[in-house]
């Protein structure tokens, strides 16, 4: 991995739970395996992508045992940080709403989507939010109608800015994070990263069936994430038995 790969696989990881991401990862490699020879026959995956998610698990599962990682992550999370991206990403997908209200048919919509990023990292999504904000301001007289107000947009912009500021402090508090802590945060981020690689090409595979394709999702990840308040992994959570959705 690059400098930069590593640490956007850092800064994400450094928020997510260990033990629910496990889970995750081994009901989405349960899925996967499932349909493994239709992976195979349209190209979207082989078994070489499921090699590669039990080694990121076995990482994972290796940190959350050292429980002097485990301690270290629990005072690095950033439970904060967390919940107030969850709000900004709940505020972009109703702004994201009503402009398609407003501009149904028509060349601007064609622009707000141009900018749409569906990353994790907290600087990428200000920066997207930030063409969004101007977008809807120069666009207000339209928006307000659908649920754009003023109100709403400084809201939303405030939300940005708190995001900002915090992830440059995130940005420090990572890099003084010990060695094996801040492996641990890069396997996180790997591992979620694979999990959602295997989604896509579940999506890809199930596109003429929603059902099939919503099958390959992140519930279980994000349940636990909500069950804590975007709180800290404290390294007791499930480790590596394999679980399956219902």
């Amino acid at each position: 991995m690059t400098d930069v790969e590593r640490s956007t696989a850092a800064e994400v990881g450094y928020h997510l739970p260990g033990g629910p991401l496990i889970e995750q990862a081994n009901a989405t490699k349960t899925r996967a395996l499932a349909d493994m020879e239709a992976f195979k026959a349209d190209g979207l995956l082989s078994e070489a992508d499921i090699t590669n998610l039990d080694g990121l698990i076995a990482e994972v599962h290796k940190g959350l045992e050292d429980r002097t990682v485990a301690t270290s992550e629990t005072r690095a999370q950033t439970a904060g940080q967390a919940t107030a991206m969850r709000d900004l990403k709940v505020d972009r997908r109703r702004l994201g709403h009503c402009v398609d209200r407003a501009f149904r048919g028509r060349p601007e919509l064609a622009q707000y989507r141009q900018s749409n990023y569906c990353g994790t990292s907290v600087a990428a999504t200000c920066n997207d939010m930030n063409i969004k904000l101007a977008f809807a301001k120069e666009q207000q007289a339209r928006l307000s109608p659908v649920g754009v107000t003023a109100a709403f947009l400084a809201k939303v912009e405030a939300e940005v800015r708190a995001l900002e500021q915090s992830s440059g402090a995130q940005e420090a508090a990572i890099a003084q994070l010990p060695a094996s802590t801040r492996v641990f945060c890069e396997a996180k981020g790997r591992l979620y990263f694979a999990i959602k690689d295997i989604n896509s090409a579940g999506q890809a595979l199930h596109a003429g069936d929603l059902e099939a394709a919503a099958r390959y999702n992140l519930k279980l990840l994000y349940r636990a994430r909500k069950a804590k308040g975007g709180g800290a992994d404290t390294g007791t959570g499930t480790t590596g038995t394999t679980t399956t959705t219902k």
